[in-house]
């Protein structure tokens, strides 16, 4: 790796076929709500890189809206949940594949105090492919992130939400850089305000 960078964490979203996918998380962070926010940054970047890949086609918005719904079937009236949103057919695999169909790798990057996502992606059918690696994530995240992780990854999606709603574009350059740290800044808020308020734990 290049001299002032350094890997934080890696993911990968390795398919066996179009609609059933391994994912795993590695870093060297021992400290475990740390590590889980990386991985949350991680999964941020990859979402605003996949929707400015996908362009001004009508993937993106969808995608959205799918993130959307995942995120009204998590955080519901009566508490956290930890939902299946994936589509009928498709299926998170408990082990990884020996000879993946395509993979997707997915690192968070430190380069001159800066995070950055550096993502390989195959060639081919990147309307699928895009969409699902998104999504194959966000469910790994559901299963497995801690509860107050999982909740602050709603807030931060809240927040990136928020951001495409009122000021920027999936398709914008800026949106890759600004779109997440929105997201994290409007959670950090949120949390500091309930600390503020309630007392609040987290």
């Amino acid at each position: 790796m290049e001299s002032g960078k350094k890997e934080i964490g890696a993911a990968r979203v390795a398919f066996v076929e179009k609609f059933k996918a391994f994912v795993g998380y590695q870093s060297p962070e021992l400290d475990a709500l740390s590590r889980e926010r990386d991985n949350i940054q991680l999964f941020a970047l990859t979402l605003v890189r996949m929707l400015f890949l996908l362009g001004e086609n009508k993937q993106a918005p969808m995608l959205l809206q799918y993130i959307q719904t995942a995120m009204g079937d998590t955080v519901t009236p009566r508490g956290l949940n930890r939902p299946t949103i994936l589509g009928p057919g498709q299926e998170l695999l408990e082990t990884p594949p020996e000879k993946p169909e395509r993979m997707m790798n997915l690192k968070l990057i430190d380069e001159d105090e800066r995070r950055l996502a550096e993502i390989t992606l195959p060639m081919g059918e990147e309307g699928h492919y895009y969409p699902a690696t998104v999504i194959f994530y966000l469910q790994y995240l559901i299963r497995t992130l801690s509860e107050s992780s999982l909740f602050f990854l709603m807030l931060v999606l809240g927040g990136l939400m928020e951001y495409y709603e009122k000021i920027g574009k999936t398709n914008d350059l800026k949106a890759l850089t600004d779109g997440p740290a929105y997201g994290f800044s409007t959670a950090v808020r949120y949390i500091n305000e309930e600390r503020k308020n309630k007392n609040y734990e987290f």
